[in-house]
């Protein structure tokens, strides 16, 4: 350094690049550096959320202040092209939450003045290959509404019988025209958590029924008493199932949909329907498999 340096520096009177810094650090130690701390928004699953809600309650602004007419449900449809993205979109919809995400949807369309049916219904579908034909899309998500004031198309049939179990009945004859949900459970009624009764569709036999065969049956006892439900989406024009909280690991059971080219689906998330292919096998609890086919 020159004299002239050393006296600019004396005085104060050096530039700022020229200015030493001031280290703290001994001799040999690596220099920390703090983080510059940044401003950060919400998580990614809020964010794809308010997305969501953004959508649906978008798609039906028609129905503001119209509540006679409101839709009877909506089915969501998204599209998940990678084992992260549908688990993103679970976290999204809550769907370890039974109900958490339709009561907020429910709040926010009654904030923008749309009100729905008591007995509204919400389900969802994830898809790997491509969105089905729907109401509305945008992006990766497809909605259907569905309207009970249009006329439906000709009735779906299907058959349910059991592989391996014994039901009450040797053959369940589904006809979307006469019913669209069919609950299956062990025994004829059971009382529900909230304590309503839920009467049973397709049954399957406890040991204290008349006919039940031990041979036939030895397995019957894994099935909850309120384990699934088939459902008929007219929209899709399909049947799905549901899977009921007694159906569910949460409540000590599992359920799974053995598909005709082998492939094995879990059915463990509430409120998703899982579409029913002809030929699909049901298993419940791991003991009893039942076997639908369109008719």
């Amino acid at each position: 350094m020159s004299l002239i340096d050393k006296v600019k520096n004396l005085f104060g009177l050096a530039s700022t690049d020229e200015q030493p810094i001031a280290s703290t650090s001994r001799p040999g130690e690596p220099v920390s550096v703090t983080p510059t701390s940044t401003t950060t928004g919400p998580p990614p699953a809020a964010q794809v959320r308010e997305q969501v809600m953004r959508f649906i309650i978008g798609k039906l602004r028609a129905y503001q202040n119209e509540p006679d007419t409101a839709p009877a449900g909506i089915r969501l449809s998204v599209l998940c092209t990678n084992p992260a993205d549908e688990e993103l979109y679970r976290v999204v919809l809550w769907t370890n939450q039974p109900g958490k995400f339709e009561a907020e949807l429910s709040r926010q369309l009654a904030d923008n003045y749309i009100t729905l049916p008591k007995n509204w219904q919400f389900t969802y579908t994830f898809f790997t290959d491509t969105l089905p034909d729907t109401t509305y899309r945008e992006g990766n998500l497809g909605l259907v509404v569905v309207d009970r004031s249009k006329p439906d198309n000709a009735p779906l049939l299907a058959r349910v019988t059991a592989l391996v179990g014994q039901l009450e009945q040797t053959e369940y004859i589904l006809d979307s025209a006469q019913k669209t949900t069919f609950c299956i459970g062990r025994g004829r009624t059971t009382q529900t958590a909230s304590g309503r009764v839920r009467t049973n569709d397709i049954v399957v036999l406890n040991e204290e029924d008349p006919s039940y065969d031990a041979a036939k049956g030895a397995g019957n006892g894994a099935v909850s008493r309120a384990h699934a439900t088939i459902r008929f989406d007219p929209a899709q024009k399909r049947y799905v199932l549901l899977v009921d909280p007694g159906g569910l690991p949460a409540g000590g059971n599992k359920t799974k949909l053995i598909h005709p080219d082998d492939s094995i689906e879990r059915a463990d998330i509430a409120g998703m329907g899982y579409p029913l292919q002809n030929g699909d096998q049901i298993e419940l609890g791991g003991e009893v498999t039942l076997f639908f086919e369109l008719l």
